[in-house]
């Protein structure tokens, strides 16, 4: 799976308004329902009480249709504002807009003794305060909001990035919140990745929010984690020979190999009759070695030594 730089997941969020006509109130809805099914699946939602805290950019539009969807499906939710509600553009405003019409409790945070009693009274807390742009320190009421959160030991939903995280370092930008799940969106940032950023990720799921292959598989995005194969569990009842054998080149006249190398790369790859191969110092000739040491690593390492 490819790894973006915030401003590549802008680049993208763009292409797939421009070319393939998404639009960002559809984005916007796809990342809501794509937490509010993670909050489904890893929570509950009827009968649970949430908090939502929101901030005043798309993160924050995005937590209001989290609301919207915990509403809609038998939770009770509260919405607290750490901004000003007239910074909401685009389609954060809309979904301002369709909340403020709704019976959702919304207002906005002035100090952090308007929220701790509904910290206390709540079951799991969905933090929409900052996306992946932020770059500057975390100070002030958001500072207090999020080391509430942290405090108050409720189960927490990340939107993108934990609130405080630098997308494209995974540093923390002074405090930030310790999330239990996270839904990040188009693809995973370099911020959810990196530590300590992904280790404040908590469980971390990503939703492509209907981004077309094309967009997020792009050659143009260089950074990619691997998906390792799983190797098949052995028989008990088989031997070194059951799993072929493998060959390993390796060592310098000059320079001394270790005996046990081969057999050790040989368990990690299961391999089951390794071969050793290396130059001879005093003839300057390749000889072959039968090493036998790797069954016995295996049988250590089966025993749990």
């Amino acid at each position: 799976m490819k790894v973006a730089k915030v401003d590549g997941m802008k680049d993208l969020d763009r292409r797939a308004t421009e070319e393939f006509s998404i639009s960002q109130d559809l984005l916007m809805e796809n990342a809501g329902q794509a937490v509010y099914f993670v909050m489904l699946q890893e929570f509950g939602i009827e009968n649970n009480k949430f908090v939502v805290f929101c901030g005043g950019g798309n993160n924050g539009g995005d937590g209001l249709v989290v609301a919207r969807k915990i509403h809609s499906n038998g939770g009770e939710v509260k919405v607290f504002l750490l901004d000003d509600e007239t910074k909401f553009r685009g389609a954060a405003k809309k979904n301002f807009e369709i909340v403020s019409g709704m019976p959702i409790e919304m207002s906005r945070v002035s100090s952090i003794d308007s929220v701790i009693l509904e910290l206390l009274d709540c079951d799991a807390i969905v933090d929409a305060i900052f996306g992946t742009g932020l770059v500057r320190k975390v100070n002030g009421i958001y500072k207090d909001v999020i080391q509430l959160i942290n405090e108050s030991q409720n189960t927490v939903f990340s939107v993108d990035i934990p609130s405080g995280i630098n997308g494209d370092t995974g540093g923390v930008m002074g405090v930030a919140v310790e999330a239990d799940y996270t839904v990040t969106f188009g693809l995973p940032k370099l911020g959810n990745m990196l530590y300590p950023g992904y280790e404040h990720c908590g469980k971390l799921y990503v939703s492509h929010i209907s981004f077309p292959p094309d967009l997020y598989n792009s050659h143009d995005i260089k950074v990619a984690i691997n998906n390792p194969v799983e190797l098949p569990e052995r028989a008990r009842d088989t031997h070194k020979g059951s799993y072929g054998k493998a060959l390993f080149i390796a060592g310098s006249s000059n320079y001394l190999v270790r005996h046990t190398s081969p057999p050790y790369l040989s368990s990690k790859q299961e391999a089951g009759f390794p071969i050793w191969q290396h130059p001879n110092p005093s003839h300057h000739s390749w000889q072959a070695r039968e090493v036998r040491l790797s069954f016995f690593l295996k049988r250590r390492r089966l025993q749990g030594v």
